[in-house]
């Protein structure tokens, strides 16, 4: 039996800024040019991102250095004033 990926909604205010999936992969900024055909995306050890306002990516980003896990990352951008909401199948 393998485990369900989570899935995770990231506001300010009503604005979407941030989609994260609970598996290591990409981090990606959807407001910046798209990557060179021969750079290689940056891989989290415990993530996969998606940002979405460029206004907010420094946030976002300074809280995941200082977290160790995805719960960790989820509390602090909460304590920063975000709303985390977490997806579930056919949402």
């Amino acid at each position: 039996m393998t485990m369900k990926q989570r899935r995770y909604i990231v506001f300010w205010q009503d604005e979407i800024v941030l989609e994260v999936i609970d598996e290591p992969g990409p981090l990606v900024s959807r407001a910046g040019p798209p990557p060179c055909p021969d750079e290689k995306p940056v891989i989290h050890p415990f993530l996969s991102a998606t940002a979405y306002v460029p206004e907010h990516e420094s946030t976002l980003r300074e809280a995941l250095e200082r977290s160790g896990s995805l719960a960790e990352y989820l509390d602090i951008l909460r304590e920063l004033g975000f709303r985390v909401v977490e997806q579930t199948r056919g949402q």
